[in-house]
């Protein structure tokens, strides 16, 4: 599901985050903390304020539209990690998986946090032209395992974020129960 963070009055999609996601519906008590849990479907909006991170709404989905259900929040998210933004879709480059890679859109960004404050902003719009350009000219092909290694290897060597998805479903309990916590001590 499409989650999206306005800043400097843009629009961006979220395409990815440290910690796999910015906040869940586990940290505010919406859902059971099981591993049944982890896998519903919810998407977030964004936006920030003052270089604080806004929740502005929260959706959980059961799988139908019949069962969705909206929340709307209004409250400072105390994420501490790197997420990366894109704007402006240039065109549509898949990986083999089907995933819409970040260097399809002009506007890449990558916004850094710590405990819901925004602490700096790195611009990584260039590195993803560079990936196009090559791409373009047949410098790169998404086609072969080869090059698709290197632009891998280009974009983890440029961006300030770390990626990673949990390897197991304990560990993004774990992480939870801990994030959980914060927000029981500061509400």
């Amino acid at each position: 599901m499409e989650q999206t963070v306005i800043y400097n009055n843009i629009s961006y999609r979220i395409l990815n985050a440290e910690h796999e996601c910015i906040i869940h519906p586990l940290v505010l008590g919406l859902l059971p903390i099981t591993k049944d849990s982890l896998q519903r479907s919810f998407s977030c909006d964004f936006h920030v304020y003052d270089y604080h991170l806004i929740l502005d709404r929260m959706e959980l989905t059961d799988g139908n539209q019949k069962d969705q259900q909206q929340l709307k929040i209004g409250m400072q998210v105390l994420y501490s990690g790197v997420i990366l933004l894109g704007a402006n879709l240039v065109k549509e480059y898949y990986e083999k998986s089907g995933n819409l890679t970040c260097f399809s859109y002009q506007n890449v960004i990558e916004l850094i946090f710590e405990n819901g404050m925004l602490i700096t902003t790195v611009d990584q719009s260039k590195a993803m032209l560079r990936i196009r350009k090559n791409i373009e000219m047949g410098l790169r092909s998404l086609n072969k395992s080869r090059d698709l290694r290197c632009i891998k290897r280009f974009m983890n060597s440029s961006f300030v974020g770390d990626y990673k998805s949990f390897l197991l479903d304990s560990m993004r309990i774990k992480y939870l129960k801990e994030v959980k916590s914060e927000y029981e001590k500061e509400h």
